[in-house]
């Protein structure tokens, strides 16, 4: 058998004659206990590389709690985490939702302050107590990365998504920053996780898993059901977007994959649910947008920050990396209202691009660059044996991913779902400004395809189909 065919598990034990073709067929396994019964030795496994997951964070977050004493710092990575922690101290303690002065109201999504506030109110003004909670957050996304790797293909690869995102040297080190990175991988994977029942060969119903889900397509459910779910997936989404601004592109590659999905037979459905979900986002922004109303007398349901993060990107000094000292130089806070600020940088910006297309091209090239780099490259991070470390983890990492999409290639719903998120968030950033920041938290579904790669290496390599079984085969034992 070829990596190519490396089987999927579905949502049938064993296929049937009229399965349709773009649901790989499960594969045979011999009968016996082990199949019949939830299988203890795979709840272990979770269980260990889960607190495996937990311990590096933890230790990350003493060792940069230590380096930033010592420095007399407060932050790793000072700029925005000061602003996240401000914003989140102000909630915490009822006060007015505002940054800097002049106040700027809207500069930020309510979202991950949210989250600083409930640290704050529970822990006191504690940034290590934070850092702790922002580890078990990191946590949390393994197991989500395990969820979602083992409904679209079995415990095997799921244990391999768990694994290479419980210590991913960058992802260890960035989920305890006081930062939004984690805290939106959390609402990604859970927008992921959502729309599963509604697309094509998404859905396992293993006996052997720890918590199975539902195999029935959205026909044998009650009419409503469906419809439940995409504004489930919509609130979600809502709520990533309330972390991340630019998640608000979500909806329209999530309504893109409703709309061709075949699992939901008519048009009219399809489009149901599309709007289903793109009801549920709006819902969830809502309140944002009304409370941004009554502050600056227009809706705004993301932030008033697009303005100048995109001058950043595409301005005469601009070089692909964040450089915002213009906003200080030029002041235009103290003489226009916040809102007035956001449009005047969001002119000028496509103003450059319309007149400099040679140089946007250029600075596009430059972000993907920097959004794509195995190690950090901000000043006094670059360099030294972590960025070795990071250099052999993703040189090892981009290998499987390549591998998994190669195996996957005839499976375009579940490749395309974990790859999208990377994807969108690469044009966008090839537009604005380009960090790896940017790239971590969408590097979970990612890790889900290498997984699937460093399966279809194995299966390929040991021959492993012998006997009724294969590598996939969600009720073996593992090991």
């Amino acid at each position: 058998m070829s990596r190519s065919e490396l089987p999927v598990t579905n949502a049938r034990p064993h296929a049937s004659p009229d399965a349709p073709s773009h649901v790989p067929p499960a594969v045979p396994v011999a009968p016996g206990p082990a199949a019949r019964r939830p299988n203890r030795n795979w709840a272990i496994l979770v269980i260990s590389l889960l607190g495996l997951a937990l311990i590096v964070r933890v230790a990350a977050a003493l060792v940069i709690d230590q380096q930033v004493t010592a420095a007399g710092r407060k932050f790793l990575i000072e700029g925005d985490a000061n602003g996240y922690w401000e914003l989140g101290q102000k909630l915490a303690s009822g006060r007015e939702y505002s940054i800097h002065s002049p106040p700027r109201r809207i500069l930020r999504t309510p979202g991950f302050p949210l989250l600083l506030a409930a640290s704050i109110r529970v822990f006191g003004d504690s940034i290590f107590a934070a850092s702790l909670l922002l580890a078990a957050v990191g946590t949390v996304c393994c197991w989500l990365t395990w969820l979602l790797a083992r409904g679209l293909f079995g415990n095997y690869v799921a244990i391999g998504a768990l694994l290479l995102t419980a210590i991913s040297p960058l992802q260890v080190g960035s989920n305890v920053q006081i930062l939004s990175e984690s805290w939106f991988t959390f609402w990604v994977l859970l927008s992921l996780w959502a729309l599963r029942p509604l697309l094509p060969g998404l859905t396992t119903g293993d006996s052997s898993t720890l918590s199975p889900a539902s195999h029935q397509s959205p026909q044998s459910e009650d009419r409503n059901t469906p419809l439940w779910w995409a504004f489930r997936a919509g609130l979600v989404t809502g709520f990533g977007v309330l972390v991340r601004p630019g998640w608000i592109l979500w909806p329209v590659l999530a309504c893109g994959f409703l709309l061709l999905s075949p699992r939901v037979p008519r048009w009219s459905r399809r489009l149901l649910l599309s709007g289903a979900l793109c009801l549920g986002c709006w819902c969830m922004l809502l309140p944002w947008a009304l409370r941004n109303a009554s502050v600056c007398g227009h809706i705004v349901y993301t932030s008033l920050w697009s303005g100048p993060s995109l001058y950043d990107g595409l301005n005469p000094h601009a070089t692909g990396a964040s450089d915002m000292r213009f906003l200080d130089q030029e002041a235009l806070y103290s003489r226009f209202s916040e809102y007035e600020v956001n449009e005047q940088y969001k002119q000028r910006a496509w103003q450059f691009a319309s007149q400099n297309p040679g140089r946007v091209f250029r600075l596009a090239l430059a972000k993907m660059g920097r959004y794509l780099s195995p190690g950090l490259l901000a000043q006094g991070f670059s360099g030294g044996y972590f960025s070795i470390l990071c250099w052999i983890w993703y040189g090892f990492f981009w290998t499987l991913v390549v591998s998994g999409v190669i195996a996957l290639r005839r499976h375009l719903f579940p490749l395309t779902l974990l790859a999208s998120p990377f994807l969108l968030f690469l044009l966008v950033h090839m537009v604005f400004v380009g960090s790896v920041r940017y790239r971590l938290p969408v590097e979970f579904p990612l890790s889900v395809i290498a997984a699937y790669g460093l399966a279809s290496i194995l299966h390929h390599w040991r021959g492993k189909q012998t006997d009724g079984h294969t590598i996939d085969a969600g009720s073996t034992t593992p090991g």
